[in-house]
């Protein structure tokens, strides 16, 4: 619908086409003949488990294929770990336990070490369930076995509890992790409404963009501020407009994702974590001592009570349309492997799966965040009531 439309050309969209997932007429390996192997990277997210279960179930029920190992702990756990042996029993009710049953972990991508583990075990097939980092990695193996001529198939399953992946409609977990969090801020209000004149602030996850924060307050329908990274505030703003709120119901709800307020930090330099990313300072910690700090000074203490579910939120089971959804990725993307295909993720675009290739979704001029012109954005700011803050 973007094609030649005046709003495709004011905004620089491009028509993109891609492969429609599902199984092929043609396959081009031999099934008695593929070993995989799957590999979990980077943070929990809900469905991670649905997502094993579904290509480990492709794999052997439907193509009948010679192995399907673990690997475990990420990438590291090509060389450095024990692999397990995925088939039905072991992937049994595994849907219904959070986290990943294999492990996962951030870095460790060795690449010649990753090589000869795969070389050794006659891998032919290597499916990868991560983020951004995690299917750079992938693509690198990729490339690496089409310049060995090695016919191998490395594919990847976009995994992002952020909802931060370029193209698709949507990551898997996010469902869940946006029902997990409406939880904690309904406790929250419970907290904040119970104290005399308090606040209560809740940090969620979203390092550069704020969709679970907002999505979150759409469906409590109790937040009273909503602070993202692609919106600065003021301090000074932002409790001003607290006191008012106080002053009116005698309490203040505040959501905040965890990458909101950079500029209250530039300078700081806390270092990266072993996937490259930046650490980043506690802005949850930050909002409760400045507020605290700040009613103190205009004589009417309040009390502050700070949640951070992020734990919580990332490591409960699928939601079950999470379930459906990680169910139809972890098929489909088995049959785009089978059918020769290499260094390609599997999405969900425009109600239809799709083979994006890694390169394209991988592609660092692409940044995913929240357009805080959009009609979502300011229904949530309808909601809450809030002004800027900046």
């Amino acid at each position: 619908i973007y094609v030649n439309s005046p709003r495709a050309i004011r905004k620089g969209l491009v028509s993109r086409q891609w492969m429609r997932a599902g199984p092929k007429e043609k396959i081009y390996f031999n099934p008695s003949e593929v070993t995989a192997a799957i590999v979990t990277c980077g943070g929990l997210c809900p469905g991670l488990n649905n997502v094993i279960q579904a290509i480990t179930s492709a794999l052997l029920d439907r193509y009948q294929v010679k192995k399907v190992w673990g690997i475990q702990f990420g990438y590291k756990g090509f060389y450095s770990m024990e692999w397990l042996d995925l088939n039905q029993q072991t992937t049994k009710n595994i849907h219904n336990r959070g986290g990943t049953i294999l492990g996962s972990s951030r870095g460790g991508h060795d690449l010649e070490k990753i090589m000869n583990a795969l070389a050794e075990k006659k891998v032919n097939q290597v499916y990868v369930i991560g983020g951004d980092g995690t299917h750079k990695g992938a693509n690198v193996i990729s490339r690496e076995a089409a310049r060995r001529k090695i016919p191998m198939s490395v594919c990847g399953v976009p995994k992002t509890i952020d909802n931060d992946v370029a193209f698709i409609d949507k990551s898997f977990g996010f469902d869940t992790a946006v029902g997990e969090a409406v939880k904690v801020i309904n406790c929250a209000l419970i907290e904040a409404d119970d104290s005399h004149e308090g606040i209560g602030i809740v940090k969620l996850m979203g390092r550069e963009c704020g969709f679970i924060a907002m999505y979150a307050t759409l469906a409590s329908r109790v937040v009273d501020i909503c602070l993202i990274p692609e919106e600065p505030f003021e301090l000074e703003e932002l409790f001003q407009y607290a006191q008012k709120v106080i002053e009116r119901q005698g309490h203040c709800l505040i959501v905040v994702a965890e990458g909101a307020g950079s500029q209250h930090f530039e300078g700081v330099d806390l270092g990266k974590d072993p996937s490259g990313n930046k650490i980043l300072p506690d802005i949850g910690t930050f909002l409760k001592t400045k507020a605290k700090d700040w009613f103190k000074a205009k004589g009417r203490p309040t009390e502050v009570r700070y949640i951070d579910p992020s734990y919580q939120i990332r490591s409960v089971p699928a939601s079950p349309s999470d379930s459906v959804y990680c169910s139809a990725l972890g098929t489909s993307v088995v049959h785009g492997a089978m059918s020769g295909l290499t260094g390609f993720s599997c999405g969900h675009r425009n109600n239809r799966y799709v083979y994006i290739p890694i390169e394209e979704m991988c592609d660092p001029a692409l940044k995913v965040t929240v357009d805080t012109t959009s009609r979502i954005y300011n229904r949530m700011v309808g909601h809450t009531g809030q002004p800027r803050f900046f």
